[in-house]
């Protein structure tokens, strides 16, 4: 109707403004050598996108988004579908929904700043709380913020925490979307718990996990503050990811076209990488639909 197009305005305006205007500039940047700071620019063609590869870490960094990014999804989809079967269950050992689901989605209203500080002092080598803990229990501290690997994953498990309870959320509902009377039918026709949890709640929650999954990888490959404030990169350019180098360039470097060019690549990874997932898991909505 006339009123629903009205009403969609103010949000087709905000989308132009803030996302389809500035997606244009970054890639008209890229095609210059502008600073970021003069009002003078000169084309330089694809120069910006043939001196990527030259970038010092550049293999690195490639590899410590694409760690990131897989890992988080992984960690953050499995940690919360167990977490909302948990939140479902009925009976005696049923959890206080309200409560839990609260507490897993605090840390989501928290900036990337605030949890990637917060991290780096739970993760520090000589008196962070979580070496702490493993030393309370006869265990070796462990480096976590300098050591090749370790690094990367002590990223991944602080970022899944923020993500988790926005996950629950979607899972929660997609749960209860589910009849009864179709567990009761399979109950009867004697299938285990196992058996339902394959047959009839996984295949049943697909268009949750379809959700689940896109958002959280588009959210990885965009993650700057929490990665940058855990370990700044270190060591090496193992834990460094493109937005990190992303605002390198275009910040502090006076190298605004290079950036943006750097700019581009990612969205063009995280398009590739999220038609990918669409195309993969609609179809097993189509299956299973």
């Amino acid at each position: 109707t006339n009123a629903c197009r009205i009403m969609l305005i103010p949000a087709i305006i905000l989308c132009v403004v803030f996302v389809i205007v500035p997606l244009i500039d970054v890639v008209r940047y890229s095609f210059t050598d502008w600073d970021g700071i003069q009002s003078t620019m000169n084309n330089v063609g694809f120069e910006n996108y043939r001196k990527l590869p030259e970038m010092e870490g550049f293999k690195n960094m490639l590899v410590a988004t694409f760690t990131f990014a897989i890992g988080m999804t992984a960690l953050t989809i499995l940690v919360a579908f167990l977490t909302a079967l948990v939140l479902d269950k009925k009976g005696r050992g049923r959890l206080p929904r309200s409560l839990v689901r609260a507490l897993w989605f605090i840390p989501s209203l928290l900036s990337g700043t605030v949890v990637g500080i917060l991290w780096h002092i739970m993760y520090n080598y000589h008196n962070g709380v979580i070496n702490t803990v493993i030393k309370t229990f006869g265990g070796k501290p462990v480096n976590w913020l300098e050591t090749y690997g370790i690094t990367n994953i002590a990223i991944i498990i602080a970022a899944a925490w923020v993500q988790i309870g926005m996950c629950i959320i979607v899972f929660m509902a997609g749960l209860q979307s589910i009849s009864s009377d179709i567990y009761e039918a399979a109950t009867i026709d004697g299938a285990t718990g196992r058996q339902q949890l394959l047959s009839i709640t996984v295949p049943m929650m697909a268009p949750s996990i379809t959700i689940n999954v896109i958002t959280t990888t588009i959210g990885a490959f965009k993650a700057y503050e929490l990665p940058y404030f855990i370990s700044k990169g270190l060591p090496g350019y193992t834990s460094l990811l493109i937005t990190g180098r992303i605002s390198f360039y275009a910040f502090n470097a006076g190298k605004y076209g290079y950036g943006s060019a750097l700019a581009v690549v990612l969205i063009l990874i995280i398009a590739v990488f999220s038609l990918i997932e669409l195309v993969f898991l609609r179809k097993r909505e189509d299956i299973y639909g």
